[in-house]
Order: C-alpha cells, then structure tokens, then sequence
C-alpha cells in the first residue's frame, strides 16, 4: 500500500479529476491464476467428449463437480481483488433521488456471485441424483439421495430467503453531496434510510483499510469513511464500502477529492455524462503502475 497521493490543483480548463493510486487496484498474482485456471477448464471442456464416451454421464458430473469447487472461490475471491473494476461498468448512470435531485449513482455489487453459486450446485446435485439414483445399493446412490434431501430444500429456502431479507446500501454524488440509502426488507415490513452529507459539511476523507478474509495473500479491502464537520447532528457517519461498488476505488477516491476541494466540479455530477468521471485507466496502465510501486517500495525496503 502506499501512501495518499496529491491529486494536484485542479482548474475548471481541466474538469477531469486525477486519478490517484491509493489502493492496489489489480494483483498480478491474480491475474496469473486466472489465465492458468481458465486454461485448465478450457483442457477439460476439450477432453470432456472423450471422458463422457468412456465413463458416461459419471464422468460429466466429475467434471461439472471439479469445475464447481474451483470457480466458485475464484467467483467470489478476485472481483474482491480488483480485477472486477478493469472497466467503468454499465450500472454507473445519472439517478434521481427525491428531495437531493440528480446525481451519480454508485452501485454496489449485489449477491450475484453468491446466487450464482446457489444456482450452479443446486443443478449439480440435481443431476447427480437424477444420473446415480437407478444405480442401485451403491455409495454414489447414498451420496446422490443425501444431498437431494438435504440440499435441495437448503437451496430453496436459502433462495428465498435472499429476497425475504434483503439490505442494500446505495452510494450517489450529487452537487448538493453525498447521499447514502440503506434499504431494508423484513418480510413485509420495509424502511429506506437516506443520510445526506453536504460538501461543504464534510470534515475529511478517512481512508481505511481491512482483510479480505477470502484471499490467502495479503488484500487489504478499500474502506472511504466521510465523517461531518458539524458535530451536533445525529445523522450517521457514511462509510462507503469501496471494495464492494462496481467502481475502481482509486477513480471513486479520486472523484471524491475533486468534488471536495472545488465547488466548480460537483456541478457536473448532475450532467448526463457525468458517470466519465468514474472511467479508470486502462488495465495496463494500472499493472504498470502497480509494477512500478512494488518495484519503488522494494528499493525503499533494501534502502
């Protein structure tokens, strides 16, 4: 990690906020194992025909097994790294929150990896039972039976128990400020909690930093904490997640200072092309650029 970079002075010739390198936004040693993965499963789709004509549909399902343990840490673990941030995403776009007017929706990215996951093993064990349960007294029939009993029904209440209690926290930039929604479903019961912190209400930006638990290597999860100037209110702090937007943290930093330090640029937060403020560099600008302070902070290590 290095430390906080000067994002310069920026003028109203030069609208564009400087991107800064706050947080490792792409780990090599990701990248590397996700070519190497994506090139053994693309090796076992190819020899797949062969093994299914010998063994049969066993076989598939050894394979839809082995593909399933594999992605699905994978799923889960690398968009936490950074490399789910290579591109400004579709979901950035203008939004309308009432009583704040328009701004720059920040999205989150939602539990679709963990409803894909449900999805894909809920299909794996359906073919195991239905491919295994005429097999007779054998252990792949026990093992087929089990976790049809069990799993199925865990699926389905864990399936709709992800829209019976939902939270979701949106983050928005809007010229008046930052606003946070929490949205909360209880069942029947719903509630929407909307802080509002105005720019010139904001005392600092506090950078942080976590774990992420579901990494073996060191990966520190970017964590924006806006704390008030006006210490009297009872409005929340807004911590906003950068680690879990569909954002490159250091382009959503980056757009943060500007707005912060000058009033000329939070008025763009409300134009329809606003969300080309949150459009990182390039992939491999942003390797070069990881490379080079790795590299700078093995010399300063030595020194």
């Amino acid at each position: 990690m290095t430390d906080r970079e000067d994002t310069g002075a920026n003028t109203p010739a030069d609208p564009g906020p400087v991107w800064v390198r706050r947080w490792r936004s792409v780990h090599l040693g990701w990248l590397a194992a996700v070519f190497g993965i994506c090139t053994v499963m693309v090796g076992l789709l190819v020899v797949a025909v062969p093994v299914i004509a010998r063994t049969g549909a066993g076989g598939l399902l050894t394979l839809l097994w082995l593909a399933f343990f594999v992605l699905l840490p994978l799923g889960m673990a690398v968009p936490m790294s950074g490399i789910g941030a290579a591109r400004l995403s579709r979901f950035v776009r203008r939004v309308d929150v009432a009583g704040v007017g328009a701004g720059l929706s920040v999205p989150g990215r939602g539990d679709f990896v963990a409803r894909a996951g449900l999805l894909a093993f809920a299909s794996v064990v359906g073919l195991s039972y239905f491919v295994f349960r005429d097999d007779g007294p054998d252990p792949r029939q026990e093992m087929a039976g089990l976790l049809t009993a069990i799993g199925a029904p865990a699926c389905l209440a864990w399936f709709v128990l992800g829209f019976v209690v939902v939270n979701r926290t949106s983050v928005s930039l809007h010229p008046e400020g930052v606003v946070q929604q929490i949205y909360r479903r209880r069942g029947w019961k719903v509630s929407n909690d909307v802080t509002i912190v105005r720019w010139s209400d904001i005392a600092d930006l506090r950078l942080e930093e976590h774990p992420n638990p579901a990494v073996p290597h060191r990966g520190d999860l970017p964590v924006i904490r806006v704390p008030r100037r006006s210490s009297e209110t009872d409005e929340p702090e807004v911590v906003i997640m950068a680690c879990e937007k569909k954002v490159e943290p250091n382009s959503l930093l980056a757009l943060l200072l500007v707005c912060r330090d000058n009033p000329w640029a939070r008025e763009q937060l409300d134009h329809d092309d606003a969300r080309e403020l949150l459009r990182p560099p390039s992939l491999l600008e942003r390797i070069r650029a990881d490379r080079a302070a790795s590299t700078s902070g093995e010399r300063n290590a030595v020194q």
